[in-house]
């Protein structure tokens, strides 16, 4: 608030005409004078330093004191002084921390002016001239005295250059740039090794550029340019189904069964883990992981458990694949199981053999021989010659019966029927006489005939099933008691001993049971 005084001189002429005339009260105004005059001095002291700084200041374009632009003290410089130390602090020698916002461990020093932010250094000396130099006396005043107890900070003009900043980002890129990592899936030891993916990152000018371009001032006044990050995602992420998938695969139950119909031998090959994880072939995509088995690798498996069951021996690759195939893709097995097949073998002719005594030595009938080498019934045998004969298993020709079967011993006069391994029935036979033998070797039971006929014996044979031709239309087979067409019925009381001309003979009984029960197909084995 302005206060309005009287002249100092009109205040004190009407304090003396108001007191007492007396030599005394006169004597004592003339100190009063003096303090008078002493403050009026002070006063004009206090008015004139500042009008006399303030006019200097004006004179000579120098700055207050007290003016300081951010660190940079200018006071008492020119302006043209204070434009060069404004350029040579802020533009050539400050530094700003360039930051990966997303990460802050990650930051790099660099020039504002990198990134196209500078300082307008005559801008801001004629501002920080300007400090005190308002066109209004009474506030130029203040501001002077404010500056000189408390000093000012004159905020810099910041310019941005989004030319020069594009360029600077766009070079910086390929540094701030974090590849993703690709996710990884392997098999290691038979388990499986999933690592997933992670996101890279690359730098997002276009927002950069907008961050600084909308308050460029702020980048030099925190000392931070931030770099804005966009996310850059691995061409595979994540593994995890194929993963699961994978380990469904080995966890998968893999039993292959395989069935011998000449010796009865049953298999059963479980794989191990670690087996089945190199049957696995993985294959990288491009985005995504995939898996097939491979054929060759199984291949190389079932070929070693086919060695194992010796030269003779062999079984269906391509099936066996298949099979495991399947149970790896979690179907169930098989049927059936493996049925292992025969080579054809050798012989080599001496001198007293037949055809007829080389067939029945192999299981094999004579015509049959001949059919599978067909040179024999041209030219007949030749003593020392090497004859391939025919496989143990060449007389099996329906599909084999795997959990049924039956043995017979010549030697024993007995018949044994197993089911799924466990006899079932022993019967005593009747196999043929010295003269017709009953042939040893692999048969199978070939046909139901409720009723069979022999006209060569006139011999009618009740639950005949036919085993095997021992001559073209002329079939061994094994039935009960016969009779003749004069109703007499044979060998009732001579079972247990050979009797007849190749068949193998059961009491009535037996012969129907087993007739019910042996399905075509069955494996007959016939044992010298």
């Amino acid at each position: 608030m302005e206060v309005t005084r009287p002249p100092l001189n009109s205040s004190v002429g009407d304090l003396r005409s108001s007191l007492p005339s007396s030599e005394g009260l006169e004597r004592k105004a003339y100190p009063l004078r003096g303090l008078t005059c002493g403050l009026l001095a002070l006063l004009a002291i206090v008015i004139a330093l500042p009008l006399t700084a303030y006019v200097y200041t004006v004179a000579s374009r120098m700055i207050l004191p007290g003016v300081h632009v951010g660190s940079l003290e200018v006071a008492g410089l020119s302006v043209s002084e204070a434009a060069q130390a404004i350029h040579e602090t802020w533009n050539l020698t400050y530094r700003v921390t360039v930051v990966d916002t997303t990460d802050l461990s990650r930051s790099w020093a660099a020039q504002p002016i990198e990134f196209g932010l500078s300082v307008d250094a005559p801008a801001t000396a004629e501002q920080a001239y300007q400090v005190g130099h308002a066109s209004d006396v009474v506030e130029a005043a203040r501001q002077i005295a404010s500056s000189y107890e408390y000093g000012r900070d004159v905020a810099p003009v910041v310019r941005f250059d989004p030319t020069m900043a594009r360029a600077t980002l766009e070079s910086w890129a390929p540094r701030i740039y974090v590849p993703p990592t690709e996710a990884e899936l392997a098999i290691e030891g038979g388990e499986i090794v999933a690592i997933p993916g992670k996101q890279g990152k690359a730098l997002d000018i276009e927002a950069v550029l907008v961050l600084l371009g909308s308050d460029p001032a702020a980048a030099l006044d925190y000392g931070i340019i931030p770099l804005a990050m966009t996310a850059v995602a691995p061409q595979i992420m994540d593994v995890s189904n194929t993963a699961d998938e994978l380990k469904r695969v080995l966890a998968a139950s893999v039993v292959l069964s395989a069935y011998d119909p000449v010796t009865g031998e049953r298999f059963a090959w479980t794989p191990a883990r670690e087996e089945k994880a190199r049957w696995i072939l993985l294959e990288r995509g491009q985005d995504a992981y995939r898996f097939a088995i491979d054929d060759a690798k199984v291949s190389e498996y079932l070929s070693a458990l086919q060695a194992d069951l010796g030269s003779e021996r062999y079984f269906n690759l391509g099936e066996a694949t298949g099979g495991l195939r399947q149970m790896l893709q979690g179907a169930d097995a098989a049927e059936g199981p493996l049925i292992i097949r025969y080579q054809p073998r050798t012989y080599k002719v001496r001198s007293t053999d037949s055809i007829v005594s080389i067939g029945f030595r192999h299981g094999i009938p004579y015509w049959k021989l001949q059919d599978f080498s067909p040179q024999l019934a041209v030219r007949g045998l030749v003593p020392g010659e090497t004859l391939t004969i025919p496989p143990r298993d060449y007389l099996l020709s329906l599909p084999i019966v795997v959990d049924k079967r039956i043995v017979i011993s010549i030697k024993e006069q007995r018949l044994w029927a197993y089911e799924a391994g466990t006899m079932t029935r022993e019967l005593v036979v009747s196999t043929g006489i010295d003269r017709s033998p009953t042939m040893p070797g692999i048969f199978q039971v070939q046909s139901h005939v409720l009723s069979a006929y022999a006209s060569r014996w006139d011999l009618t044979m009740p639950h005949f099933l036919g085993i095997y031709e021992a001559v073209p239309d002329f079939w061994n087979g094994i039935h009960g008691l016969p009779t003749l067409s004069n109703g007499v019925r044979l060998w009732g009381n001579v079972l247990g001993r050979p009797a007849s001309y190749g068949c193998i003979i059961l009491d009535l009984a037996a012969a129907e049971e087993l007739y019910q029960w042996a399905d075509e197909g069955t494996v007959v084995e016939i044992t010298p």
